[in-house]
């Protein structure tokens, strides 16, 4: 029978023999001493043994429950058990992670790299990550606004590809201009911008508003505090 001295079954299973000895205390291995020199000797069932263990440990299971593990009689099916359980426990973790990694990015928008506001702006900063209220209220509240008038466009435009004529267009096309300053002037009067640099709350000049470069949440705005140019995370007002 092949027999394995600690640092031979160490090299066979890619661990240190500091983990092996570890598990031989534990009672997880089984080991004789040798009588020529007294060193500890695994046997081939040990080295088995060791293989099982460093697969649940890859499972995330601890040592107690592969000592568990190893006096149930019926062995894979405690495995199952416990397996279908892990899997439960890693799906929650993930989801857990993945809400967190989507809360530590918007962090990330609101402060700059550079930034030299004090410690204590955090405090804003979770307010406007946690309190999304006023934004969702607004966004709702512009769906209510643009639905009616896409569905007049689209009705017009319909039209007028069916009669082939423009008139249905032409007809609609002074209330849609209409509709477009209202609805400009409606989105600048309800947003606020935070400064990822210093974290003060401005409203921008209109006119530097409308052409600043942007995103769905994002302008590039100049900071009346600092003067620096940022691209400045938008807030809700209130309604």
């Amino acid at each position: 029978m092949t027999q394995y001295q600690t640092g031979e079954l160490a090299k066979q299973c890619d661990v240190s023999i500091r983990t092996i000895q570890y598990y031989d205390r534990k009672g997880l291995l089984t080991s004789t001493k040798t009588e020529q020199n007294g060193r500890r000797v695994f046997d081939e069932q040990s080295k088995q043994d060791l293989e099982i263990i460093l697969i649940l440990k890859r499972f995330g299971f601890s040592l107690k429950d592969i000592k568990k593990i190893t006096i149930e009689e019926n062995k894979l099916k405690s495995v199952r058990s416990m397996i279908e359980q892990r899997a439960l426990n890693i799906e929650h973790e993930i989801q857990r992670n993945q809400m967190l990694l989507s809360e530590i990015k918007q962090f990330k928008n609101y402060i700059d790299k550079d930034s030299q506001a004090p410690l204590n702006k955090l405090l804003e900063t979770n307010q406007y990550v946690t309190n999304k209220g006023n934004m969702n209220i607004l966004t709702r509240s512009i769906i209510y606004r643009v639905l009616p008038v896409a569905i007049v466009q689209y009705t017009a435009l319909v039209t007028s590809v069916i009669t082939r004529k423009w008139w249905p267009s032409v007809i609609v096309l002074p209330f849609l201009i209409a509709f477009a300053v209202y609805f400009t002037r409606f989105i600048y009067k309800h947003l606020m911008y935070v400064c990822p640099n210093c974290q003060e709350v401005f409203k921008p000049n209109i006119k530097f508003w409308l052409f600043a470069s942007h995103t769905p949440k994002t302008r590039k705005l100049k900071c009346p505090n600092c003067c620096e140019t940022s691209h400045c995370m938008a807030i809700g007002q209130k309604i």
